[in-house]
């Protein structure tokens, strides 16, 4: 063989392995093309699946939350009815002299729970409320607490000009109902303070009680604490918001929670 021979023929095999090489370059960057568009398509699936989960679970808690409604008005509604008629005919027909002042006073403590119960399962069969701004209901809530003369709620929102998605919506008002019930009911604190910080990067929320506080560490692995925390934190995590909750003995508990801007309008 000779020189040019074989030169045609180093040529003739350069040509044909770099052809093989390019073959094989090209199948492999074609798979992993293939890939990651088979792997954003599974991701897009199970945020659709996700997301179809969240909006069955909002409407099956939105259909529970307008039947314990019902349910209050029509019947502890009425049976509270009942026992004020009731503890006033006693007190008006002055069977028991001695007792009437006291009587008297168990129907104003119905009456004042009735009141309680009936705002609460207004709020809870409210539809038009779905439709009704974040800011809108937040201050409606505000002033149904702040009306109980329980404790005060104070709010304030450094912007009022964004939009949160009716999810988001949802769950925020729940973790902040859920905050300010807990935050009554055990911490026997008289302020709360909820603030809004909206920017660029989301929603900020903070909420702070100046109650008595208590230790985390030491009531954690109780079985019956924590229930209304995990909610809360659930909820949390289902609209990808960060989450944070702290108390301190005697210097109250405070819960942050940020929404990113990326999902304030997650629906």
């Amino acid at each position: 063989m000779g020189q040019t021979e074989l030169a045609i023929f180093v040529f003739i095999f350069s040509l044909i392995l770099l052809v093989f090489i390019g073959g094989i370059i090209i199948f492999f960057l074609k798979y992993t093309q293939r890939k990651l568009i088979s792997e954003k398509e599974k991701a897009l699936l199970r945020e659709q699946h996700a997301q179809e989960l969240l909006n069955s679970k909002l409407e099956i808690q939105q259909l529970t939350m307008q039947d314990i409604g019902r349910e209050i008005h029509d019947n502890i509604g009425q049976l509270l009815t009942v026992a004020s008629i009731s503890a006033y005919q006693v007190a008006y027909d002055n069977v028991c002299p001695a007792v009437n002042d006291r009587v008297t006073d168990v129907g104003k403590i119905i009456d004042k729970s009735l009141a309680e119960l009936r705002s609460l399962s207004r709020s809870l069969t409210d539809e038009k409320a779905e439709m009704a701004d974040f800011l809108v209901q937040i201050e409606a809530e505000c002033s149904r607490i702040n009306a109980l003369n329980r404790g005060t709620v104070a709010w304030t929102c450094n912007e009022d000009d964004f939009t949160v998605s009716s999810s988001v919506k949802n769950f925020m008002l729940r973790i902040i109902q859920e905050f300010i019930q807990n935050s009554l009911k055990h911490s026997e604190c008289k302020n709360i303070e909820l603030r809004f910080s909206y920017d660029a990067a989301g929603l900020a929320v903070h909420l702070h009680d100046d109650g008595r506080g208590f230790d985390m560490e030491a009531v954690k692995d109780k079985k019956d604490h924590g229930i209304g925390l995990m909610n809360m934190k659930k909820r949390a995590e289902m609209i990808g918001a960060e989450f944070s909750f702290g108390s301190i003995i005697n210097k109250g508990t405070t819960l942050d929670i940020l929404i990113p801007a990326t999902r304030l309008n997650f629906s």
